[in-house]
């Protein structure tokens, strides 16, 4: 594929490549800092991580585990609690690169998006921060006002990150030849294949060859 110079839509991936940590496990560890959640869900985070990182990743089990501070709770309260969350935890690991990129980028592109699997509500506060355009997240179900502790849709990882991408371009009558998209994961590697101009942030061995092997960019990225 012929790589694009100026993309005209750009998405961006958000754990380890927006922020040096992994978004769901901070919020675990929020909860369990504020009494909301027990203390062997810190541990039960990082194995879940593990998983994701290695492929393996059982999501139904994942987000049942996720979502279990969700269950039953209102829109309002876990947007109080995100806030929160992106106050204290999120914010000091966000890469300062990343935000001037973004920035950079709305200049010339029609639309900078943050593409998650991390569900909506505590990603928009870091969507917000950053400023990008659209934000792209797993959405939440809603039975009567409140959060039913499952997603509605699609959990945003691997094929559905592509299928949602693509649906995006084609709203604006574009192409996925016409996007970039910036990650650190094998995980995006459907996505990677697909678009324009494709960008590795901080890869591990594995993607970092792959990354050479295929000639896309890569960048590295740290908090100082």
């Amino acid at each position: 594929m012929e790589k694009v110079s100026e993309p005209e839509i750009v998405f961006f991936d958000m754990d380890y490549t927006i922020l040096e940590n992994d978004c769901d496990v901070l919020w675990k560890n929020f909860l369990v800092a504020q009494g909301i959640a027990p203390t062997r869900h810190k541990q039960k985070a990082l194995y879940f991580l593990d998983l994701h990182q290695k492929g393996t990743l059982p999501v139904d089990k994942y987000i049942q585990f996720q979502m279990k501070e969700f269950s039953g709770s209102t829109p309002q309260k876990m947007r109080e609690l995100s806030q929160h969350h992106f106050d204290l935890y999120v914010k000091p690991f966000i890469y300062p690169q990343a935000k001037t990129e973004v920035l950079k980028l709305k200049k010339t592109a029609a639309a900078v998006v943050l593409l998650t699997g991390t569900n909506e509500v505590i990603s928009a506060p870091i969507a917000e921060y950053i400023g990008f355009t659209d934000l792209i997240a797993t959405k939440l179900e809603l039975i009567d006002g409140k959060y039913s502790g499952k997603v509605a849709g699609d959990f945003l990882i691997r094929e559905k990150k592509l299928k949602w991408a693509t649906e995006f371009c084609r709203q604006r009558g574009r192409q996925l030849s016409q996007a970039a998209f910036y990650a650190d994961s094998v995980n995006d590697i459907f996505l990677l294949e697909r678009v324009g101009l494709a960008t590795v942030v901080n890869p591990n061995k594995q993607l970092k060859e792959i990354a050479k092997m295929k000639n896309w960019q890569t960048v590295f990225w740290s908090l100082t």
